[in-house]
């Protein structure tokens, strides 16, 4: 389409357009014009109609203020004279009741007790306190009530008045006029528009009177009316012609809405006011058509030739072909102004292209550079991320060194606290020994006691029966020290088997302190060596002391045989001298036995001496061990935190590129806080962690929209480990919180395996984007 036929046709289209817009607007606001003038209308109709019910409810006041004001009439109620009262009233009311549209006419006293019904003498006596809150209001508050409120007649208008009885209040008098068919129509009559109004009954609203036989309202418009929003609207009724209507509250006596009024008003003036204002701004449409082709046609033929001619010129210059003349170039109109301008731009434009290729060499270098350093900047992210995640992951395994240290040296302690415990011990058992020898002494010395009584027997048989008696006194004192032996024995065996115990005890220790614990081993090895020689000892010991026993019986007997057969003489002296010293031979192997034993446990109680000096030693290099990891910890923290750093300043580029591997140092850092809480080198508390949805890759992976990545296998699969990772951070500082440290490890445990997951899966990731590059 050519430039000429554009300018035309431009020009037609601005002309139509504003002409359109103009007609359009005025249009609208002449339709906006007559649709007020309906409302208004209606509005007004509306009002005409309150007021008609306002006025016949200040008629049926006014009535009632006159009957309240008769001289005579308040006395007649206040004394109960009901029948001259009615005398008074009931040909009066049939008189006017017709003419003036009065239904109701009566007295009540207070607060609502009917005194004369005058429309009905026969009924009266009956409480109105439930269905006339207007006679209540009246008598409770002395003052006039009006307006509109049902009955047991239905709906009407009341006007009621106080009865005041030399200043006294005595009961009210009530009007009450017709508001039914007859209203309505003469409101009809009078105003030429169709009313109804619409109560609620048990089954919706339904018309209560009016002159309308269908209602132009939908139930949902009459409940909106109800509640208190006007609704106003046009339609066509069955003639075709345009009617208004109006839906709007009417209020009782106290103000409430006791139901909807619908006026309908024919509107087809307003229709054809409408319809003519249409007719003008098509009118004025065509016009403008015309007008503006005439002006448009010669425009095009006078302006747009030497344009043309210039934009061809300008066509072959956009082609770079320079070698074409420019027309118009001495005209002194803005033709020439532009024919000039056009032999500028081809100079520029002959510049321009000799630019434009040295501009294009400049950006391939360019390009090439910027390539060559984004692989860079990416590749040092990369190593960035890789020596942050390594240091991180050196710290986690120092952090656990900590841990296993730290329970390795409470473990020595306790251990060296036990080994204390049994050189105690083994001391005691040792004292118990020396004094189970020295009984022994004592028991020998009481055998070559008895050998030597024997022997001065041979040379005083005459004192034999005393000897012998002396005799046996000791030998009965050696089985009660034999006795004392056989209870220390025992004694040796129980701390002998708990000797044995605690050496089973160490040496599952030193296993469980592992490599730190082998020195350790080997001693307890020679304790549990130093505890089976002292029970096998024990052994002998008792066996020998059974034996001793048996002989010391004997001993007994061969004593008491010798008392009685005392006569006997030297032969009998002789086998007691021997059975004495074979007695006193035993007792002085018991003796050196027990001897042996406190040896021994002097060996043992020195070698358990050792066991607890090298257990301290274990201990005090575990704790040096200890301080020198934290040191170790503290400054790969430092170098942490420095490439933490670094990496967060790559972050900054926002590309899933640098995201993807800032991703992987995040996940590092986090389990790495989690253990250092565990091992009390941080406060964090659980309430401090994010969630799997507002740390940094998880607001990345929810608002990530990159089809590159979102149809990666390894996309859908990263919110499950990463959620776990989340989740066992936060349940390993809760149950740390709770002293629970071994649950604590093993959470850590479970987070580190869903962080490798995570890993993996942001590994793929990123293979994939380099694969896509």
């Amino acid at each position: 389409m050519g430039i000429a036929a554009r300018f035309g046709t431009a020009l037609v289209a601005m002309s139509v357009g504003t002409a359109a817009l103009m007609g359009w607007v005025t249009s609208r606001h002449a339709a906006s014009l007559i649709e007020q003038a309906e409302h208004r209308e209606l509005l007004g109709r509306f009002e005409q109609l309150v007021d008609a019910i306002d006025g016949s409810a200040s008629q049926a006041r006014a009535m009632a203020a006159l009957v309240a004001n008769l001289p005579g009439v308040p006395h007649l109620v206040a004394s109960g004279q009901r029948d001259v009262l009615a005398a008074q009233m009931v040909p009066p009311f049939k008189a006017m009741a017709k003419e003036f549209g009065i239904e109701q006419f009566q007295f009540h006293l207070p607060p609502a007790t009917s005194f004369l019904r005058v429309h009905s003498p026969a009924k009266f006596g009956d409480d109105l306190s439930a269905i006339r809150q207007t006679v209540v209001q009246t008598n409770t508050t002395r003052t006039s009530t009006k307006g509109l409120e049902y009955g047991v007649a239905g709906l009407g208008v009341r006007g009621l008045m106080p009865l005041m009885d030399e200043g006294r209040h005595v009961g009210s008098v009530e009007f009450g006029l017709s508001f039914g068919q007859p209203f309505f129509a003469d409101f009809k009559a009078s105003f030429g528009v169709d009313v109804a109004l619409h109560v609620k009954g048990k089954d919706g609203f339904k018309p209560f009177a009016g002159t309308i036989a269908t209602s132009n309202l939908t139930e949902a418009e009459i409940i909106a009316a109800m509640e208190g929003r006007d609704v106003l609207k046009a339609q066509e009724n069955a003639s075709g012609g345009r009617i208004a209507v109006l839906a709007r509250a009417v209020k009782d006596y106290s103000g409430k809405p006791l139901g909807v009024a619908e006026i309908a008003m024919d509107a087809s003036h307003y229709a054809s006011q409408l319809a003519e204002a249409h007719r003008i701004m098509a009118m004025l449409l065509v016009g403008a058509v015309l007008v503006s082709l005439a002006v448009g046609t010669w425009l095009s033929r006078n302006i747009t030739r030497p344009i043309l001619a210039m934009s061809s010129a300008m066509d072959r210059i956009a082609k770079r072909d320079f070698d074409v003349d420019v027309h118009g170039l001495d005209r002194a109109d803005e033709i020439g102004h532009m024919a000039r301008a056009v032999e500028v731009v081809q100079q520029e434009v002959r510049r321009t292209v000799a630019l434009e290729e040295a501009q294009a060499r400049a950006m391939e270098q360019l390009e090439a550079g910027q390539k060559d350093l984004r692989d860079g900047m990416q590749l040092q992210l990369e190593g960035v991320v890789e020596a942050a995640i390594q240091s991180n992951e050196a710290g986690v395994v120092l952090a656990r060194m900590v841990g296993s240290i730290r329970q390795s040296s409470e473990q020595s302690q306790s251990i060296a606290s036990a080994i204390e415990e049994m050189v105690a011990s083994v001391h005691t058992i040792s004292e118990s020994s020396e004094i189970a020898a020295q009984e022994a002494s004592d028991a020998e010395n009481a055998a070559k006691s008895g050998v030597a009584a024997t022997a001065a027997a041979r040379h005083a048989m005459d004192s034999l029966l005393g000897a012998v008696a002396a005799v046996g006194d000791k030998i009965e004192s050696l089985g009660a020290a034999s006795g004392q032996i056989a209870a220390i024995i025992d004694q040796i065996e129980a701390i002998a088997g708990q000797t044995n115990l605690l050496a089973l005890n160490a040496t599952i220790e030193a296993a469980r302190a592992g490599e730190a614990g082998k020195g350790f081993a080997v001693v307890a090895g020679e304790v549990k060596t130093l505890a089976n020689q002292t029970a096998k000892a024990t052994v002998d010991i008792r066996d020998r002391i059974q034996g001793l026993t048996t002989e010391m019986g004997e001993a007994q007997a061969a004593m008491r045989r010798s008392r009685a057969a005392a006569e006997e003489g030297m032969g009998a002296v002789g086998e007691v001298t021997g059975g004495l010293e074979a007695i006193a031979g035993r007792i002085d192997g018991v003796t050196q036995r027990m001897h042996e034993i406190a040896t021994i446990l002097g060996q043992q109680s020195a070698a358990a001496a050792e066991v607890s000096s090298a257990t301290a030693s274990i201990a005090t290099v575990s704790q040096t061990n200890l301080e020198e990891i934290s040191k170790v910890i503290g400054s790969m923290a430092e170098a942490a935190t420095v490439l933490d750093k670094r990496a967060e300043d790559f972050a900054k580029m926002g590309t899933a590129e640098t995201l993807l591997q800032v991703a992987k140092n995040d996940h590092v850092r986090f389990k790495r806080s989690i253990l250092d809480r565990i091992l009390g080198l941080n406060s964090l508390t659980s309430s401090q962690l994010s969630d799997h949805h507002t740390c940094r890759l998880g607001k990345w992976y929810d608002n990530l929209v990159d089809e590159r990545l979102t149809r990666l296998p390894a996309y859908t699969a990263l919110q499950e480990p990463h959620q776990r990772v989340h989740a066992h951070g936060k349940r390993a500082l809760d149950l740390h919180a709770q002293g629970d440290t071994e649950g604590a490890m093993a959470e850590v445990e479970r987070l580190n395996q869903a962080s490798r997951e995570v890993l993996d899966l942001l590994e793929e990731m990123s293979g994939a984007l380099k694969r896509a590059a």
